[in-house]
């Protein structure tokens, strides 16, 4: 049964059927979903969302004795002459007390490492509980870093096993959710998307199991040693002082010798932390290495930092958008392996998704899935019509198989929009969540 409650009155255990307002505003990838973590029900009550509609079938009801519940039931209106509400009805003595109804629907428990290819909106939803519950191991793991403890390798095999599944059931989902990076968790954010692009890339490399398991974690690593760095420093939105760079630039040396401690992190992974700041035409630290002098992994890895270093939201600047991120590396071509680039690419799509793009059919669509065999032509789902300037009922099309009704014309930047919060937007248009 549908009840419409306050968020105020929202517990852990109910089922959202639906959230109320306007659509871009609440905190959540989808409006159904059983709210079973207190962070969730948090963002939820620190939203806009002033009404929620629970399902009382998969999930808690609101109890009848509690004081003045603000809801009423969402069923067919009685017929004419007969008006019966559910909530407030005084108990016949004697009469059995009210009871939680915790009747959930039968689903099957899911495999975190199973490698079936899923939809970008099935694995979105799994991919937010993973980027969660990540951010606190990563957080826990930089942690021992600053105070000078060996990271232990069985800590991290569990994370780097469930993004790599993540990524063979959808490459695009887990890099999605991971671009919304809270500014205080930055660095784990960070850390986990790198490593979901470290994962992604080496297999459009062909790499074998163990290099992409090491290519992941050295995405994981890499920048524990920024946690000697001051905060302020980091986040400075200025130019550094030379004394601030030297400072910043300690980060790589500082890694290197913190997670060798430990003896159980391959070589390549310590090679990485050292040198995924080193650049081809040898202008890059800590040692200024050139060409096949910097290893496969930390070339890989100067690709994938730098794009989601661009990408994101920082407490200093608003991140850029992926497309023109993509055409910045590309023009860096002296900067950064070539081929590799080119991989890297074919693994995010020219057009990355969540990118916002301009329509023949003079509309905005946002890009909700790539074509493998051509990535100039991705799946879109156009929202808003340039013609009345207003938003639409959603159309999704492949453009590789719309035999030329539409296509892309131009890449569009959020911010001439007026859309202050792309990322959030974004993600609900993937999911198909207005």
């Amino acid at each position: 049964m549908l009840k419409r409650i306050r968020t105020e009155d929202v517990k852990l255990g109910m089922f959202l059927h639906k959230l109320e307002g306007s659509w871009f505003l609440h905190p959540f990838w989808k409006s159904k979903l059983l709210l079973d973590s207190a962070d969730q029900l948090a963002e939820l009550k620190a939203s806009k969302v002033e009404w929620v509609q629970i399902d009382t079938s998969k999930g808690l009801d609101i109890r009848v004795d509690d004081p003045m519940p603000a809801a009423r039931t969402l069923a067919p209106a009685a017929p004419a002459g007969r008006r019966e509400g559910t909530f407030g009805r005084a108990r016949a003595p004697g009469a059995a007390a009210a009871h939680w109804s915790t009747t959930r629907t039968a689903v099957e428990p899911f495999d975190p490492l199973s490698k079936a290819r899923r939809s970008i909106e099935a694995e979105m939803a799994q991919a937010t509980g993973l980027v969660r519950k990540s951010t606190k191991t990563m957080k826990k793991v930089f942690d021992a870093a600053r105070l000078g403890k060996a990271v232990k390798l069985a800590t991290l095999e569990p994370i780097i096993d469930e993004i790599s599944c993540s990524v063979q059931r959808n490459p695009q989902a887990f890099m999605a959710v991971s671009r919304l990076k809270k500014t205080s968790e930055y660095l784990y954010l960070h850390s986990l998307s790198v490593c979901a692009l470290m994962i992604s890339l080496a297999h459009q490399l062909r790499l074998g199991p163990e290099e992409t398991q090491q290519a992941g974690l050295a995405g994981l690593l890499m920048d524990a040693g920024m946690g000697h760095v001051p905060q302020e420093i980091w986040d400075k939105g200025s130019e550094m002082t030379p004394e601030e760079r030297t400072v910043m630039q300690g980060h790589t040396r500082l890694a290197r010798e913190i997670l060798g401690m430990g003896g159980e992190l391959p070589e390549a992974v310590l090679d990485v932390c050292l040198h995924h700041h080193e650049r081809l035409d040898g202008s890059g630290y800590p040692d200024g290495l050139a060409g096949d002098q910097i290893s496969l992994f930390a070339r890989m890895a100067a690709i994938c930092d730098t794009y989601d270093a661009m990408t994101s939201n920082r407490t200093h600047r608003r991140g850029e958008d992926p497309s023109a991120v993509l055409l910045q590396i590309e023009g860096a071509g002296i900067l950064f392996d070539a081929e590799i680039f080119a991989a890297f690419q074919r693994a995010v799509g020219i057009y990355p998704v969540g990118s916002l793009v301009r329509l023949r059919s003079h509309r905005l669509a946002v890009v909700i899935d790539q074509n493998p065999e051509d990535v100039t032509l991705p799946k879109v789902r156009a929202f808003y019509s340039l013609h009345d300037m207003a938003f639409e009922t959603t159309e999704d099309i492949d453009l590789s198989n719309c035999f030329g009704r539409d296509q892309i014309i131009a890449r569009e930047t959020p911010e001439n929009w007026g859309i202050t919060d792309w990322d959030a937007m974004s993600a609900r248009l993937v999911t198909g969540k207005r």
